[in-house]
């Protein structure tokens, strides 16, 4: 039996109005072959919130539709399943940066000649509307499910929900007059799925569209309104070919006498040409005698000499011949062999080279996702991960060279190893997203969270909440301030020394400048510290720690020169006060200082520092007098030592090995959690024992 033709007419909200909250696809190939072997493809995703997942709702509906009619190698059932599950591999990256805010819903169609594909994932809803009664897709194919008498509803996760799911594709033939409706989950919700049915049986499509659109906004569906209304019609062509042949039309008798006319001037001309026949004939005779006598002149005239003889064609002169014509034979066929061989060859080199890119693309797929999985393992691998991560970049690497490249793809590839690697790092935010030039220096923190100095942006940050949040709390060129370099803290009070060589408070919504009279005595600040409302700035060029006295940590006294015995030039690294004086030298040295009761300056003290292994060498130390022990920052190393104050030593901490050294770092002991500074990002690690 032949397959009958079919038309559809198409409408959606799409039509009426612009949304955030929703992509629609209507592909209707315009070449016959593409809409005899993958039909038409009628996509719809509802996003959640709007706004911010229209985008990846787009990217995901683009790649489907893609993904379809790309594969050729299999039938209907099977290209459209493996479309959605590519999306869904795709939705799950996405949504996995989104840290699950965002939610995808997905129904989709496809009309082949005479049937009917759909499937669906999420709470997006399928309708098939046929002689006035909705039905909903059955369990299996062929299955048509009544509305009214349906009791369960299959329930499937969202789109991108879990890493790897199989859509179900339901199948069903399909015939003059049915309607096919692809509806959102809120639209269901909000309207019922009758009022979608009688707007399908009352309405053109398009009417249909704006119709369920108006009743949303009166209605107050919260959520996407989203609907396609596929209204299936049989072709005409088919009637065309068998109609009967037109009546015969009645000439007017205007043209009648027109004919008559135009045949007596016909007669007229043919009469001309048979004279002019005869007059050709008649001259023949004299043209004939006047060419003979031309001949005959020609005749008459003297001739060239007569031709030498020439040499007998023997067998060896036809031999040569003979050889000559097959060797210019050969050398053509040569020649063109040779072209052929040169297109085949560049033919087989381009299509290797594409083979090879999507090789590479597809072992580059696979390993980050296999380095995903063993990251959610319990308990993760992450040495594991890391090496599926360099094979991908290496593969990456490989496809980027290929005249093949697709360069987003590859960089939405390239983005997902790095939220992976910073997600194996401990990396709680990457600064570098909100400035330019972010070169972070030095963290402090306190009950308000962490502030942290980026001289390179001109910033001094607060991070803080959870989740993860960021505000700048003094900023280059606001109230004359400068780029902050150092920074210290006073209980609430958040005290940083600017490139300028200001000093800055900032203390709820206010910023003042506390600059001492004679801040000239400082030379090069190293570091700065307050404790007890007493600012210390450590000299690098001098080896001397000046220490300003104040009562109200706003107005400070001259200052004074508080190391008896200054510390050698340009060798002062790091400060830390906690009524003691702790120093840290170039040389990784630790030294500590303390004044006796009757003198006004601090003296060296013993302090050796018993270490368990290796001797690590120190960049920076924190010493709080409300903290049980202090603790020592060595970047070349990696590591983060707690020690007591007698100089024993009780834990190591090991910083990622993959990130660059750290320049700053801050040990809360209360969250068991050591912050550090790599470049542009902020690392937690965990100091729980």
């Amino acid at each position: 039996m032949p397959q009958l033709s079919f038309v559809t007419t198409v409408g959606s909200t799409a039509d009426v109005r612009a949304s955030r909250a929703d992509v629609i696809i209507v592909s209707e190939p315009e070449t016959g072959a593409t809409l005899r072997t993958k039909g038409r493809l009628y996509l719809l995703f509802e996003a959640s919130p709007a706004g911010p997942a229209e985008k990846i709702a787009r990217e995901i509906a683009e790649l489907t539709r893609q993904e379809y009619y790309y594969d050729l190698s299999a039938g209907i059932e099977v290209s459209l399943r493996r479309a959605l599950r590519q999306a869904n591999r795709r939705a799950s990256q996405r949504l996995r940066e989104q840290r699950g805010s965002v939610t995808l819903q997905c129904a989709c169609a496809v009309i082949v000649n005479n049937e009917l594909y759909t499937s669906r994932v999420g709470g997006a809803q399928v309708f098939l509307v046929r002689r006035a009664r909705l039905f909903l897709p059955g369990d299996q194919s062929g299955e048509l499910a009544d509305f009214v008498h349906r009791t369960t509803t299959r329930e499937a996760a969202s789109l991108g929900a879990d890493a790897d799911v199989l859509p179900k594709v339901w199948r069903q033939s399909i015939e003059a007059g049915d309607t096919v409706i692809l509806a959102s989950a809120a639209l269901v919700d909000g309207l019922g799925a009758e009022s979608l049915k009688n707007a399908a049986v009352t309405l053109h499509p398009r009417s249909a569209a704006e119709h369920i659109h108006n009743r949303a906004i009166a209605d107050g569906v919260a959520g996407s309104d989203a609907v396609i209304f596929i209204e299936v019609a049989q072709s005409t062509s088919a009637a065309a070919r068998i109609a009967p042949e037109p009546p015969a039309i009645l000439r007017p008798q205007e043209t009648v006498i027109a004919d008559g006319i135009r045949s007596r001037l016909n007669v007229v001309t043919r009469l001309r040409e048979k004279a002019a026949h005869l007059l050709r004939g008649a001259a023949a005779p004299v043209t004939s005698a006047a060419t003979k006598s031309v001949a005959v002149g020609l005749e008459l005239m003297p001739r060239r000499g007569a031709e030498l003889p020439r040499h007998p064609d023997t067998a060896r002169s036809r031999s040569r011949r003979q050889r000559r014509a097959m060797t210019s034979l050969a050398v053509l066929l040569l020649v063109a062999a040779t072209g052929v061989g040169a297109l085949a060859y560049r033919d087989y080199e381009s299509t290797k080279a594409g083979r090879d890119y999507q090789l590479a693309v597809a072992n580059s797929e696979d390993s980050i996702a296999s380095a995903h999985r063993l990251v959610d393992r319990k308990p993760p691998d992450f040495d594991a991960a890391r090496d599926r991560l360099r094979t991908a970049n290496e593969k990456l690497d490989e496809a980027a060279k290929s005249p093949f490249a697709d360069t987003e793809h590859i960089a939405a590839l390239r983005a997902d190893i790095a939220a992976l690697s910073d997600r194996m790092d401990g990396v709680i935010l990457d600064l570098a997203r909100f400035g330019t030039g972010t070169k972070l220096a030095q963290v402090v923190g306190n009950v308000n969270g962490l502030y942290v100095t980026d001289p390179g942006a001109g910033q001094l940050w607060r991070v803080f909440g959870d989740p993860i949040q960021q505000g700048p709390v003094l900023q280059r060129g606001v109230k004359e301030v400068g780029s902050p370099v150092l920074v210290a803290l006073e209980d609430l009070a958040v005290y940083s020394l600017d490139d300028a060589g200001k000093l800055w408070r900032a203390e709820g919504d206010q910023v003042i400048d506390v600059t001492p009279a004679d801040r000239d005595k400082w030379k090069t600040p190293a570091s700065i510290a307050l404790f007890a409302g007493n600012l210390y700035a450590l000299d690098a060029e001098t080896g001397q720690l000046w220490k300003h006295e104040s009562n109200d940590g706003a107005h400070f006294a001259p200052a004074i020169g508080y190391l008896s015995t200054p510390l050698a030039p340009n060798t002062a690294r790091a400060l830390a006060v906690d009524g003691d004086v702790w120093i840290v030298t170039s040389a990784g040295d630790v030294q500590r200082f303390r004044r006796n009761a009757f003198v006004t300056t601090a003296a060296r003290i013993e302090f050796v520092p018993r270490w368990e292994g290796s001797a690590p060498r120190a960049n920076a130390i924190q010493a709080i007098d409300v903290q049980r022990s202090i603790y020592v920052l060595d970047s070349v190393g990696k590591l983060i030592v707690q020690m007591t104050r007698d100089g024993r030593e009780l834990a190591r901490f090991a910083l990622p090995p993959g990130l660059p050294p750290a320049s700053g770092f801050y040990v809360s002991e209360s969250l068991q959690v050591a912050y550090t500074l790599h470049g542009t990002k902020i690392v937690a690690t965990s100091t729980a024992r």
